[in-house]
Order: C-alpha cells, then structure tokens, then sequence
C-alpha cells in the first residue's frame, strides 16, 4: 500500500465537495449571500466549463484576509464548533474556494468599503494567491472559475450530452429562484452564454402600503407558483398536477 499524495488527496476530496456546475453557482451564491450582497449577477460559458463568473456587490474581503481566503478550512464564519449552535450563515467549512480552485482555474476580485481600490487575485491549485493587480470593479466581490474539471476528466464526461448540459442549466435557473423567493430584496441575474440576461429575482420597494403589499403578493404568489411548487414537490410531481380555473 501508498499514501496518497497531498496533491491526490486535495483534488479527490475537492471532487467530493464541488460534484457540479450547480454546485459550484450554489457555493458562490451562498458567499454573496452572507457578505449581505443586494445586487448578485450569475454569468456561464458553455454550460459552465468554460467559465462561471458570479459578482456582487457585498461587503468585500479584507487584504488581511487574502492570502488565505480560498485556502480551506480557513473561515471567517466560525471560530469552533460551538459557533455551530447559533450559526447564521449558509456557509461555514471553509471548503468551497478552496475545492474550486483544485479543478478549475480560479481568480478573484474584491473591493471593501475601506479600499481605495478593487485588487484581483489569481489563485492556483491550493487556493494561495500567485499574482495580483488592480481592479476597476467597484465594492464586493466577483469570483471568475474557468476550465471547470479540467482535471477531472470522468466528472466532466457526465455531461457529454446536450441534455445533460441543458438539465444543468435548468438545475440552476431553480436553483436561483429558490433563492429568489427566500431572498426578494435581492437582485438576482442570470445569464449563459452572453444571451438575454433573465431576472430570477423582485426587489421590492422599502416603504408600502398595506394594500400595496397585498398586492404584490398576490401578484408573486400567482407569477412564482410553477416555480415554488416545481422547487419545494419537484419536477415530476409539478407535471402531473392539471390546472384547474378559479372559481367565478
């Protein structure tokens, strides 16, 4: 018998971790999320393997931070296992930078209220930072993955078919709607392959009437059912169900 190398071992558990494209939009959404973003803009090349880019416009990560940042198992979102407890963020292992970066191509650019300027970052395989330069972008964050798998022939042959393609796609538009609903203050943009950018997402105004609000809900509830209920039951429940006009 060998031991693996540290190098085997950080890809085969990365592979653990990000099993797919949704997975990887999944893991970045959710970094937004928790840095408090209010504008998030999901962008795909090629179903994802070519590039997936999700920018928003949250609080940034420190320079102090950096260097370490996609490094796994490094956090800021818990100090001990105890955290666990009164836990307030989607995440907290410390795992998803650091596994993107074991099977794709991984730079980051981030900007903080404090910085006079935004820095991106270009990480390699174990997630520590081999070059940087300035950045135009304003505050937050915007992470660029590309060549997803490139060292995981086997996970990337799974998606040899256009339908395989196209149900990941579809996986991901769900994905972004689900937290559309949890989320509506937040903006929520999709876009694949430079096409027509679609909204996933209502921002709704600070300040309503109540009859104002009732409205809107009525309104969401009637626009977002197909949605909430493919999301919640699932597909093939969804497709068998008929629809049946109000009653007059």
């Amino acid at each position: 018998m060998k031991q693996l190398s540290a190098a085997t071992v950080r890809l085969l558990s990365s592979s653990q971790v990000i099993t797919s494209v949704v997975s990887v939009v999944k893991e970045l959404i959710e970094n937004s999320l928790d840095a408090r973003a209010t504008s998030i803009d999901v962008k795909l090349e090629n179903y994802g393997f070519d590039k997936i880019e999700v920018r928003d416009n949250g609080e940034g990560i420190k320079a102090i931070d950096a260097p370490v940042m996609a490094v796994k198992y490094y956090t800021s979102k818990i100090s001990s296992h105890e955290d666990l407890e009164n836990l307030t963020t989607y995440g907290f292992r410390g795992e998803a930078l650091g596994s993107i970066c074991c099977i794709a191509e991984v730079s980051i650019t981030t900007k903080t209220a404090a910085d006079n300027f935004s820095t991106q970052y270009v990480l390699d395989g174990g997630g520590h930072i081999i070059s940087q330069k300035p950045s135009h972008l304003g505050q937050g964050t915007t992470v660029t993955a590309l060549r997803l798998f490139k060292n995981l022939p086997v996970r990337k042959q799974f998606y040899s078919t256009a339908k395989k393609c196209k149900d990941e796609i579809k996986k991901i538009q769900d994905l972004l709607i689900s937290y559309g609903i949890l989320k509506p203050d937040v903006r929520i943009v999709f876009i694949h392959n430079k096409g027509e950018a679609v909204r996933l997402s209502r921002q709704l105004p600070m300040y309503l009437s109540k009859e104002d609000m009732q409205d809107i809900i009525y309104r969401m509830k009637h626009q977002f059912r197909n949605e909430i209920t493919r999301c919640v039951h699932g597909r093939p429940f969804f497709h068998h169900l008929t629809h049946l006009p109000e009653a007059t």
